[in-house]
């Protein structure tokens, strides 16, 4: 596990509470955005930065780790209120995303392969494409336009750590459906905010991609 870096993680989480600041008034003048209590994004992002820059710094993906966490904050915020993935943010992402992951192979060129990140991200887009017409009621469209960014920063890594991502979003998603089954807050007809799971699993990937045994690149 890496060590947290505490003057990276103060810097980011003052940076963090600007951001967040931003992504509030985003949120609030889009069409279908979400309307956050002052403060919330803020220190929602403050956290999510400075946590991200502490643990990843001095890694080749710590420019990733501070976009999925940025994204998690601004579509998580979104979908738990109210269970949708909007395509202002989730469409423009993409291309934020190849820039970002495209910005990281230029500095690192031996952090991951941008080749093995494209095809990942195709082949994992065409999965969930597929699950949500199979399942319209378990996998949003929204869930599918979301997952091509999150594949290509998970699959710039390696294919197990894109693979890992999901299995983490899949059982963060179980568990959180048996603690509301428990606590009777939630019932077996009951729908859950899917993207919030795919964002911290890709965000926890990028933090601890050690976790993903055996790479294939």
């Amino acid at each position: 596990m890496p060590a947290l870096f505490w003057l990276p993680a103060l810097c980011g989480a003052a940076a963090g509470a600007t951001v967040g600041w931003g992504i509030r008034v985003l949120l609030a003048g889009l069409r279908r955005g979400a309307a956050l209590r002052p403060g919330v994004a803020e220190a929602a992002c403050a956290l999510v930065t400075g946590a991200g820059l502490g643990l990843a710094w001095g890694s080749p993906l710590v420019g990733m780790v501070v976009w999925a966490g940025w994204l998690g904050v601004t579509l998580g915020a979104v979908d738990v209120g109210h269970h949708r993935l909007p395509d202002a943010i989730t469409l423009p992402a993409i291309p934020v995303t190849l820039a970002v992951v495209g910005v990281t192979e230029w500095l690192r060129p031996y952090a991951g392969s941008y080749v093995t990140a494209l095809v990942v991200a195709a082949a994992m887009t065409g999965v969930f494409w597929l699950l949500a017409v199979v399942t319209p009621r378990g996998m949003g469209q929204g869930d599918v336009k979301l997952v091509p960014s999150l594949a290509l920063m998970t699959g710039y890594v390696s294919v197990a750590a894109a693979v890992l991502g999901v299995v983490v979003a899949f059982v963060l998603g179980a568990g959180w459906a048996l603690v509301g089954l428990a606590s009777r807050r939630m019932t077996m007809k009951s729908a859950i905010p899917f993207g919030p799971f795919l964002l911290a699993g890709c965000w926890l990937v990028l933090v601890f991609p050690d976790l993903a045994a055996a790479p294939l690149r």
